[in-house]
């Protein structure tokens, strides 16, 4: 705030100030105003000022403020009054009898608009004209009902923009007058930016966060992103901002009591149309930015990237700073910087397809499409087809123009073979006679089509037994492990739960553009607590779940699904030993990956059914509450 603008104490004989003479004219000027009426000639209907109360984030981010205050200058004759930047009285606080005295003397009451326009001379109008903290002494007022009081007031800056939020105005009758009044207002004005900033900034956090991860997923698109006035803060487009910004206050206000929190449409803009996505955000339970996802209808004008094939995350995405994911970074990190083929392990929900994401975009190849087969998926008679393309007629049901394989579409770029523990014998020969030739032929054609394809592949299998059992082709493997990154499972870097939490808290508030959500400590505890057979999917899942039950965006124990509040009840009970918990990990993990199937994880455990049942019971576990 700037410097306090002081006058002389009441009582004291004095030259009048410039700043209020020069307001004794412009209220002079004013033909609604008589000095000999009462100060504010304008009140609002009760309507008009119960929508203004709801609307005003200000006013109620400030109420635990205004009420301590209040509390504080109880044994005081001090009234204050919250106005908004128009100059109308929100609400006041204050002895019943000196608030009451205030209203009925000089129509200081809820509602009453105390600008310079409707007020004359007085603390809120000129605080409010000023920008600046002031403080007027009874005559100095122009209405002669005003001579009874001194008001000091400070006005409420928005902490980022600098905008006129609001005013504070602390009145009190001339023989009640303390020499701190003006200090206390600038204290409680100061206090309520620091509020406001703290939340402004976590809001415009969000808002940024929103713009970021949309950008990247329509890469190929227009996207404008507006406060919730239509004034624009983020766009990748070039034209000018101030069509723009028209063209998203002219949608606000199209939409102004529309209940939908996203729409589509068709509009034109920098003279052409578009097909346009708009979505309202929401911050605590309050519309703060609008979004729109814009889309050429006539896309050969414009420059688009020539593919729509791109990696979703980058290596900032990766979160985690456990010694165990530190190594997993750094290794990540070198497989970006050249061009090997990448072999990527880890149990089921670790992240390696969020990894693999992450090499590509590091890498010289970013620029370059990403393409993503899941090798288990896909039937293995259909597998060469998806992998090489056919031609035209290569097989009964083949479409007439043939099709493009995955290695061609990927042609500079990467090509992400996820599952590849269950790609079959006969597909393997084939991908490592590709590998080794650099050259593909479609299925049921002759013509060799060089390719230039950098390859990640991922398994939660372990392969060096599969080669052991027959089902791996060992040549392939050294072809394939280049370089070879092992994802620890979550359980193994406990550690990182909580950035993780705070991310996915973070993305599903964005995912919902609505926010802020929290979670208690008591229910991060029990995160912590819980063995994650299903590792990071596992997690996400359970916050997504957490903040679809959470009330007034905070996460406490009870909103947790109830295998995690069971598994809380059971490591009470239990002083489980590092062997007997290990044990129970590789037990839950196996039941997971055999989706629940008793008999098939015992015989992957190499014990009998009943010993795992015996097993699991001994540990407080049974086969019903896992599944």
């Amino acid at each position: 705030m700037k410097a306090l603008q002081m006058g002389k104490q009441p009582g004291e004989s004095l030259d009048v100030r410039d700043v209020i003479l020069q307001s004794w004219t412009r209220s002079k000027e004013n033909k609604d105003l008589n000095p000999l009426f009462q100060g504010s000639v304008k009140n609002i209907k009760d309507m008009e000022l119960k929508e203004l109360m709801e609307r005003n984030d200000v006013y109620r981010f400030a109420q635990p403020l205004l009420k301590q205050a209040e509390q504080e200058l109880s044994h005081t004759n001090h009234v204050i009054l919250f106005a908004d930047s128009e100059g109308t009285i929100l609400n006041s606080f204050g002895k019943n009898s000196v608030v009451s005295h205030l209203g009925s003397s000089v129509n200081a009451n809820i509602g009453a608009n105390w600008s310079e326009r409707w007020a004359g001379t007085n603390g809120i109008g000129l605080s409010l004209l000023l920008k600046q903290p002031v403080q007027i002494f009874s005559s100095e007022h122009f209405s002669y009902r005003c001579h009874e009081w001194v008001c000091s007031a400070a006005p409420i800056m928005d902490p980022l923009t600098d905008e006129l939020l609001g005013v504070i105005n602390l009145s009190t009758t001339t023989n009640h007058f303390e020499h701190n009044s003006m200090l206390k207002t600038f204290t409680l004005a100061n206090q309520i930016e620091r509020v406001l900033f703290h939340h402004y900034y976590q809001a415009r956090e969000m808002l940024q966060n929103i713009y970021f991860e949309t950008s990247n997923k329509w890469k190929n698109h227009i996207i404008l992103l507006s406060n919730s006035n239509g004034q624009i803060l983020k766009s990748n487009s070039t034209a000018p901002v101030d069509e723009a910004q028209s063209f998203m206050t002219h949608i606000l206000e199209s939409n102004v009591f529309s209940k939908e929190k996203e729409w589509q449409n068709e509009v034109h803009l920098y003279g052409a149309p578009y097909k346009a996505i708009f979505k309202k955000i929401y911050w605590q339970g309050r519309f703060i930015g609008f979004m729109a996802i814009l889309e050429k209808k006539d896309r050969s004008n414009y420059a688009v990237t020539s593919h729509n094939h791109n990696a979703k995350y980058s290596l900032q995405s990766l979160v985690g700073k456990s010694k165990a994911f530190t190594n997993t970074i750094r290794l990540a990190e070198v497989a970006a910087s050249g061009d090997s083929n990448v072999l990527i392990t880890g149990d089921s929900g670790t992240g390696k397809e969020l990894v693999a994401n992450a090499i590509h975009n590091a890498s010289n190849r970013s620029d370059h499409p990403f393409i993503a087969i899941n090798c288990a998926a896909i039937p293995k008679e259909l597998l060469p087809s998806e992998l090489f393309g056919y031609v035209a007629g290569a097989f009964t049901g083949a479409n007439p123009k043939g099709s493009v394989g995955k290695f061609e579409l990927a042609n500079k770029g990467t090509l992400f073979l996820d599952e590849l523990g269950d790609m079959p014998l006969e597909s393997q020969v084939q991908l490592l006679r590709v590998i080794q030739e650099q050259e593909i032929v479609r299925i049921g054609g002759k013509k060799r089509i060089p390719i230039d394809v950098r390859l990640i592949a991922a398994t939660n299998k372990n392969l060096s037994e599969e080669i052991e059992l027959g089902n791996f082709r060992k040549d392939l493997y050294y072809r394939l492990n280049v370089i070879h990154i092992e994802l620890p499972s979550l359980r193994h870097r406990i550690d990182d739960l909580p950035l993780l939490v705070e991310r996915f808290i973070q993305k599903l508030t964005v995912k919902k553009y609505n926010g802020p959500y929290q979670i208690t400590a008591e229910a991060m505890e029990m995160l912590k607590e819980h063995p994650w057979p299903g590792n990071i999917r596992e997690l996400e899942n359970v916050i997504e779940y957490a903040i679809n039950f959470s009330t007034n965006g905070l996460i406490t124990p009870e909103n947790l699904p109830k295998q995690i509040q069971k598994q809380k009840s059971i490591s009470k009970q239990s002083n489980m030993n590092p062997v007997n918990q290990a044990e129970l990990d590789w037990i839950i993990s196996t039941l997971k990956r055999s989706q629940m199937n008793v008999s098939k994880a015992a015989k992957e455990l190499k014990m009998s059914r009943s010993t795992l049942y015996r097993k699991l019971n001994k540990m407080g576990y049974n086969v019903k509450e896992l599944k």
